[in-house]
């Protein structure tokens, strides 16, 4: 058995602390790495770590494409989806994350981790519920080890912290054991378009009229970004996580149709 895994999220979700707990879990009873990524892991921006999990020793902690994703946010979707194979596994969370994956050829499993979370009483359990998931879809791991090895992890914060942490991880491996929660999104078929938000950088729709008049009709409000002319260079799927406050998810859908329907 070996699996690869990007977690991805927004800092303060809890990116890295639920990769740590996984592999270390992991290592209970098998082999496995955890690389965090830091460059944007600040409260707000966008925060990864791969983890590796085998029965065989790794050779290398760096997994090239993973199998599977957990993101956490929207912009983290979007943005780690470049890094699946092809028919990769993508945890959502739904509470969320809702922009369609445009580029399909995933399995998808939504999970409203945030709304399950407050259930429990404690949003930081999102990421818990995230994992659960994962472990209850892919069986990996018997769930048995794996609350064994969290409680053990947790000890020193409290019972209630213990607790919390075990119901989101029930919880999770409950919803990623329903298959009837997972569907295949087939290949999206090869586009001749001239432009898209994957390959159309910010300056180019600055300076193009017919692009430009599509943000100033969707989302004129982007036009104003204090940043706009710096990032000139970038993909515009790669601007958006600095206009998120701009931007519904639903935008971003829009746009992306719009532009790939201009000639």
């Amino acid at each position: 058995m070996k699996y690869s895994l990007l977690i991805s999220g927004t800092g303060g979700q809890g990116v890295m602390s639920a990769g740590a707990s996984l592999a270390s879990t992991a290592a209970a009873i098998g082999f496995s790495t955890f690389v965090p990524w830091y460059g944007a892991a600040q409260r707000g921006g966008i925060a990864k770590c791969t983890v590796m999990l085998s029965d065989k020793p790794i050779l290398s902690p760096l997994p090239g494409k993973c199998m599977g994703m957990i993101a956490m946010s929207d912009d983290a979707c979007q943005k780690g989806l470049s890094e699946l194979v092809p028919d990769g596994l993508v945890i959502r969370n739904s509470s969320r994350a809702k922009s369609k994956i445009r580029s399909g050829g995933v399995y998808l499993l939504d999970v409203p981790a945030d709304d399950m979370a407050k259930e429990i009483g404690d949003i930081r359990m999102a990421n818990m519920i995230l994992i659960g998931a994962l472990l209850g879809f892919t069986k990996m791991l018997p769930k048995e080890i794996v609350v064994a090895g969290l409680t053990k992890k947790l000890a020193s914060k409290g019972e209630l912290v213990v607790m919390a942490n075990q119901k989101a991880l029930e919880a999770g491996f409950e919803w990623g054991a329903d298959m009837s929660h997972v569907k295949k999104l087939e290949p999206k078929a090869a586009s001749n378009s001239k432009y898209s938000i994957e390959k159309t950088t910010v300056g180019e729709i600055l300076d193009t009229p017919k692009l430009r008049a599509i943000v100033e009709k969707m989302f004129p409000q982007v036009l104003n970004h204090p940043l706009l002319e710096t990032g000139r260079t970038f993909k515009f799927i790669d601007a958006v996580p600095y206009m998120k406050d701009m931007l519904k998810p639903e935008d971003l859908d829009n746009f992306s149709d719009a532009l790939e329907e201009v000639e």
